[in-house]
């Protein structure tokens, strides 16, 4: 696939991960099918960014019932250029975000994340006898964000199917609705425009604690 295409299209797999399931298949039901949006998130972070979720701002939130926004950690993540040759991580195939009110008017979300900073604390956590489960803290070499933001209507005559995500380097994030023709980074003169970095010691404008602490964990069911 050409990622330097403006025009390339994704082949999406509706792989509902832990999302709005009950929400999704109640629309389905009622044949409101249009309502329910796939996800991409663009990380023009130099951190990882992982456990991307994001739901209705006027809702109570919890991660394990939010709808999944993705990850660019590992093999989840993939990288496509910017209109200058620049490279952007990206998470795609998201699924699923349940629209509320109308469309041509934004909603306001509440965006949670966590930027792994340090990737090699990361992947010793199990060493370092850390449980996300029960443990309010932070996780080594990770830090959760909050940010409430406005998902913007599409623009064009198309009906929009998906939501981009955008985390940009100065700690802001960008929402809007789009189609597959729509999908692809922002503008490289938009994303320097948001490049000066954080102040040091900072990952994102809003740290928050652990927001798995106290979620027990599913059965194992083969």
């Amino acid at each position: 696939m050409n990622m330097k295409n403006p025009g390339w299209a994704f082949v999406f797999l509706i792989t509902l991960t832990g999302c709005d399931w009950k929400e999704w298949k109640a629309a389905r039901a009622q044949g409101e099918p249009d309502r329910t949006f796939t996800t991409v998130s663009y990380n023009y972070t130099p951190d990882i960014l992982h456990w991307i979720t994001f739901k209705n701002s006027s809702l109570p939130f919890k991660i394990d019932e939010a709808p999944y926004g993705g990850s660019t950690y590992g093999p989840n993540g993939s990288e496509m250029a910017l209109d200058n040759g620049e490279k952007v991580r990206y998470s795609a195939d998201n699924c699923c975000f349940m629209w509320s009110g109308p469309l041509d008017k934004p909603q306001r979300i509440r965006v949670v994340w966590l930027v792994i900073h340090n990737l090699s604390y990361f992947n010793r956590q199990a060493d370092e006898g850390y449980d996300e489960r029960t443990s309010r803290k932070n996780p080594p070499g990770g830090r959760w964000c909050q940010a409430i933001v406005d998902i913007q209507p599409a623009t064009g005559p198309d009906r929009p199917k998906m939501v981009f995500l955008h985390f940009l380097a100065d700690g802001s994030v960008q929402a809007k609705l789009g189609t597959f023709l729509t999908a692809k980074p922002l503008p490289s003169a938009q994303v320097k425009s948001h490049s000066a970095p954080l102040p040091e010691g900072q990952v994102c404008k809003n740290e928050i604690d652990n927001p798995w602490y106290g979620i027990p964990r599913k059965p194992h069911r083969e």
